[in-house]
């Protein structure tokens, strides 16, 4: 019965159509009826309106486009839009500590307050190193998105984690306190007999010594009188309080004359300038002085065992200006008298070098052509600019210097300061920076001090620390 129906229905079909050698065509006004498309009421009025949310979304389901019109905007058609399909996600205010919620498909998002993170703000922001340290004491590493603190010699990393806990008596970089007992004695104290070291030239062990006649440089060959204007120099400053500059280091001659300064960084090792080591054949080291002139009862001596000298050390430049001396007897540590702490050089670059100020020390001059101090000094200097500091210097700063000091102010260190300590303090603990190396006078209207590097030296220095390097170094001959 089905058959016959279409049988049907397909012959009245084909009545309908013209007969071979008709046109295929059809009028234009059948065309026009056949293609015609069915129009919703009033849609010509529609068609003239611009979209209108309630007629387009709500009254009537609408697709994207159709929203699009209404907004003529993707960002307001995507906020719609999310709601529209799946309802608002942020309804029930997911995200937590004032974070801001954004509704999207399924999904919301959380913009956080500082100091909040997770996918609804419900942690704290980790402290990494570039914000407050990390909460660490000391050093502070990134690993893994994760702080790792970490300490200094003769520190220990306490429970918590960022705290350092001393392990020993008179810890690296600590300032050291206790009474003094005055004498009447004058001059430096017993000295013992000053022998002439063994001398390396620290091999290939990294970063040099300049005729250019320390914080004086001119070019010219000094007179007599002028070439003491080496020696050790703080302009301006004020004297070391008693624990306040427990690291330093003095050189003194056979004259026993001081002639430069040093930093001490262990028992048995003192750090100072390269050039330090032309200015005399044979010298003792002595630790604990804060005058001179007066035995306070912390004094001693030591007798140079060794000297390692960097290997590239420029006589021209002051380049590579850094030198090692190990000791013949270890330093006792007590007041006054303590190691500054050698810094890892990351963090040191990222967290000491960006302070404002550093601490330099020594005995040097108190003005440019003035006598040597007999009292122990000491200067905060502010960090300069590289660019301001090659800018200001006739002769070339290399990467292995800094510049510290004031532009119009009348402090600075001075010649006799050299190879003395700039130091750094970060939460108490003060950390070796640098080493008085050269400057153009002593405190000279737009000069600043110029200052050895300290943390393009770390593995030098601890190589040169170490006990294998005095047996294995080259040794130059020793002087007659």
């Amino acid at each position: 019965m089905a058959g016959l129906l279409c049988l049907v229905l397909l012959s009245a079909s084909l009545a309908g159509l013209p007969l071979p050698g008709g046109s295929v065509f059809l009028p234009r006004d059948q065309a026009h009826s056949v293609l015609q498309r069915v129009r919703r009421a009033n849609s010509f009025l529609e068609e003239m309106k611009k979209g209108n949310l309630e007629r387009e979304c709500l009254e009537e389901t609408c697709s994207y486009e159709e929203a699009r019109e209404v907004f003529e905007d993707t960002e307001k058609t995507n906020e719609f839009w999310n709601i529209y399909k799946d309802g608002d996600q942020c309804e029930s205010r997911p995200c937590l500590n004032q974070g801001r919620c954004k509704d999207g498909l399924g999904d919301y998002t959380c913009t956080c307050l500082e100091g909040f993170e997770g996918k609804n703000c419900e942690l704290p922001t980790r402290e990494l190193c570039s914000l407050d340290n990390g909460g660490c004491d000391q050093f502070c590493r990134e690993e893994r998105s994760a702080v790792l603190c970490s300490c200094a010699s003769g520190y220990d990393l306490g429970d918590d984690g960022k705290s350092c806990v001393s392990t020993e008596p008179f810890p690296c970089g600590k300032l050291t306190q206790g009474r003094s007992r005055r004498s009447a004695a004058h001059g430096s104290g017993e000295a013992p007999e000053a022998g002439v070291p063994e001398q390396y030239d620290g091999g290939d062990l990294g970063p040099t010594e300049s005729s250019l006649h320390l914080l004086g440089l001119n070019g010219t060959e000094p007179s007599p009188e002028e070439d003491e204007s080496h020696l050790v120099r703080i302009v301006g400053g004020r004297d070391c309080e008693e624990g306040e500059c427990p690291w330093q280091a003095l050189l003194v001659n056979e004259e026993n004359e001081g002639f430069c300064g040093g930093t001490i960084l262990s028992e048995f090792c003192v750090l100072t300038a390269a050039h330090c080591l032309l200015q005399a054949k044979r010298f003792t080291v002595r630790v604990g002085d804060r005058n001179t002139e007066t035995e306070e009862g912390n004094e001693m001596a030591h007798e140079v065992e060794a000297t390692v000298k960097h290997s590239r050390f420029v006589r021209e430049t002051y380049d590579f200006d850094i030198a090692v001396l190990r000791l013949k007897t270890p330093i006792k540590f007590r007041r006054n008298v303590a190691p500054a702490c050698l810094p890892e050089k990351d963090w040191a670059e990222a967290t000491l070098l960006t302070q404002k100020t550093g601490v330099v020390s020594g005995f040097g001059r108190t003005h440019e052509r003035g006598r040597l101090s007999s009292t122990l000094k000491m200067l905060e200097v502010p960090y300069v600019d590289r660019n301001t500091c090659k800018l200001s210097s006739s002769f070339t700063i290399t990467s292995n210097m800094f510049c510290a000091g004031y532009d119009a102010q009348t402090e600075d260190a001075c010649q006799g300061d050299s190879g003395g300590p700039h130091v750094t303090r970060f939460r108490g603990t003060y950390f070796i920076t640098g080493i008085v190396s050269w400057g153009e006078g002593c405190a000279r209207k737009g000069k600043y001090g110029v200052y050895t590097k300290v943390t393009n030296f770390l593995k030098w220095i601890d190589k040169s620390m170490k006990a294998g390097l005095w047996a294995g170094a080259r040794a130059e001959p020793r002087p007659q």
